[in-house]
C-alpha cells in the first residue's frame, strides 16, 4: 500500500504528464467538434466578415470518425464452435456495454486510445470507459506491457453545485480514491483544461483491494484500446493526421461563402457620380437612370461564379477520404442508383481498416471480459483463451446474394446457427431465438423418429414372435 506521501508525489508527476498531452488531445477535441479551423480575417476586418468566418466551418473529421464508430459493434463473445456465449457475457449485459461501448471506440477512434476500467462493486464488477483525457496510464514499456504499472482516473463532481475534482488511483493491488479540490476558474465541460497548473490531494480517501487477477497475477485494472498499432507511433487517430486538410476546406468554404454573400449577383457601378445615401438607394432601384454630366457613366459588373469554388470543396473532400480510407459518399453525400456490389467495392479499403481495428479492440475486450470473470470468482472463463468477442458484420451486401450464399452452405452440411451472423440486419436477439427455435425442432424430429423406431419394432413379425418365444421360455 502506497503511503500519503508517495501518493503526493506520484499524483504531481502523473498530474505534469498529463498536462503535456492535453493540450494535444484538447486541440483534436476541438477541431471534431468544429470549435476549431475557423479561418483568419484582416485586422479591422467588421462584423460580417467574421460571422462568413464562423459559419465556414465544414467540418469533415466528425464525418471521417463515425463512418467507422458505427461499423464497430460487439454482440457475442464465445468459442467459434460454441452455440451459446461464454459465461462472463452477462457481465458484459450487466454492465449496458452494448450500448456504452461506443464510448471506449469512439474516443480510440478520435485520440488514438482509450480504456475501460474495471472495479469491484457489490453488484459485480463495474466496467467505465474513458478516453485519455479522463485518464492517464503510465507502463513501464507502453509497446510490449498490456497492463499500465499506474493509472490516474479523474472526473469533475458537482452533485453539490460546487465542481470538484475526484479521481481514483490504481495500482496492481489498490484503489485509492482521492478528492483533488475545487476547480478554478470557469468549467467548459467536465474536461475542461481550465483546472490549476499545480495539482495537490486535498483530501484521502479509504483505500480499498480491487483484487484484480488475471491467471492468478495481480494486475492493474485498466485495459487500452489502440486505433492503431505501430511500434514507431503507438497513439494515433483517425482525426489528426486530416487537420490540415480540415483547414484548407474551410479556407476554400470561407472564400466562397464570401463570394456568394458579396459577388454572387450583378454589381452596379457609377463613375463620376455621388450623392446623399438616400439618392443613391433610388438610383440603385431605378430601371432607367439619367445623368446631366456626360462624363458620368452608368455599368453592371457581371455576377461571380462559386462553381469553381464547388468543384474544388468536392475534389479536396475526396482526397480526406482517400486518406482517411473511407467510402467517398460518406463525406460528399453524392450516390446516385449504385448497386450493392458497387457499393461493397467502393467500401473495400475502409473494410479492410475495418478489420485491422476488430482486431485490435477485439484483443482488448477480450483481456477486459476475462479480467472481470476472474473479478467475479469466474477462475474457467478468465483461463479461457480460446473464447473471442463476436463483431456485427456491417459489410454492404445485397440480403439475397448473403441468403442464397447461406442456404447453399447449409445444404453443404454447415451448421445454419454459425451462419445467422451473417445476413444482414440481424440482430443477437434473433439469432439466439432462430438458433433455438432450429434446436428445438431439431429435438423433436430426433424424438418423433425415436417413436416410430419403436412402432416399428412392436408391429414386426419377427420381433413379435421373438418376443413370445421369450415369454415362453421365461414361463418353463
Amino acid at each position: 500500500m502506497l503511503s500519503t506521501d508517495e501518493i503526493d508525489a506520484l499524483i504531481a508527476d502523473m498530474w505534469t504528464m498529463h498536462l503535456s498531452e492535453r493540450g494535444k488531445l484538447d486541440r483534436i477535441y476541438e477541431y471534431t467538434l468544429g470549435r476549431r479551423g475557423i479561418p483568419e480575417v484582416p485586422d479591422g476586418a467588421g462584423q460580417e466578415l467574421k460571422d462568413l468566418a464562423k459559419l465556414s466551418v465544414k467540418n469533415v473529421l466528425s464525418l471521417v470518425r463515425d463512418s467507422f464508430a458505427q461499423n464497430l459493434s460487439v454482440i457475442g463473445y464465445r468459442e467459434a464452435t460454441a452455440q451459446e456465449n461464454d459465461a462472463a457475457w452477462r457481465l458484459w449485459q450487466r454492465n449496458r456495454m452494448d450500448a456504452r461501448q461506443a464510448e471506449a471506440h469512439r474516443a480510440a477512434l478520435t485520440y488514438g486510445a482509450s480504456y475501460v476500467t474495471v472495479t469491484p462493486s457489490g453488484d459485480g464488477p463495474v466496467l467505465r470507459p474513458r478516453s485519455p483525457r479522463q485518464i492517464l496510464a503510465v507502463y513501464e514499456d507502453p509497446q510490449v506491457d498490456a497492463w499500465p504499472q499506474y493509472a490516474l482516473e479523474t472526473w469533475v463532481d458537482t452533485s453539490e453545485a460546487k465542481p470538484r475534482r475526484k479521481a481514483l488511483l490504481f495500482d496492481d493491488e489498490m484503489v485509492y480514491p482521492l478528492d483533488l479540490g475545487e476547480v478554478p476558474g470557469v468549467l467548459v465541460d467536465q474536461n475542461s483544461s481550465l483546472v490549476a497548473r499545480g495539482m495537490r490531494v486535498s483530501e484521502y480517501g479509504d483505500p480499498y483491494e480491487h483484487k484484480a487477477r488475471l491467471l492468478g497475477e495481480p494486475v492493474c485494472p485498466v485495459v487500452r484500446f489502440v486505433n492503431d498499432r505501430d511500434a514507431d507511433d503507438l497513439i494515433v487517430g483517425e482525426v489528426e493526421p486530416l487537420i490540415t486538410l480540415q483547414q484548407a476546406i474551410n479556407n476554400v468554404n470561407f472564400d466562397r461563402l464570401i463570394v456568394s454573400r458579396f459577388g454572387a449577383f450583378p454589381q452596379k457601378v457609377i463613375t463620376g457620380w455621388t450623392d446623399e445615401a438616400s439618392n443613391v438607394l433610388k438610383a440603385s432601384a431605378s430601371r432607367i437612370w439619367t445623368f446631366d454630366d456626360p462624363d458620368v457613366k452608368a455599368f453592371t459588373l457581371t455576377a461571380a461564379s462559386t462553381e469553381g469554388y464547388n468543384a474544388l470543396l468536392t475534389e479536396m473532400m475526396e482526397h480526406v477520404a482517400m486518406v482517411a480510407q473511407i467510402s467517398p459518399a460518406q463525406v460528399t453525400g453524392k450516390m446516385v442508383n449504385v448497386s450493392a456490389e458497387a457499393l461493397a467495392a467502393a467500401e473495400a479499403n475502409q473494410q479492410r481498416k475495418l478489420a485491422a481495428k476488430r482486431e485490435s479492440f477485439g484483443e482488448s475486450w477480450e483481456q477486459v471480459l476475462r479480467l472481470a470473470a476472474e473479478m467475479d470468482g469466474d477462475d474457467t472463463t478468465a483461463e479461457d483463451t480460446n473464447a473471442e468477442v463476436v463483431w456485427r458484420d456491417t459489410e454492404a451486401r445485397s440480403f439475397g446474394a448473403v441468403v442464397d450464399g447461406v442456404t447453399k452452405l447449409s445444404a453443404a452440411g454447415v451448421p445454419i446457427e454459425t451462419l445467422l451472423s451473417m445476413v444482414p440486419g440481424m440482430s443477437q436477439q434473433q439469432i439466439i431465438a432462430i438458433s433455438g427455435g432450429i434446436r428445438g425442432k431439431r429435438a423433436a424430429e430426433i424424438v418423433d423418429a425415436v417413436r416410430a423406431a419403436g412402432q416399428r419394432a412392436t408391429t414386426d413379425p419377427l420381433v413379435t414372435d421373438l418376443a413370445s418365444r421369450t415369454a415362453d421360455a421365461r414361463s418353463e
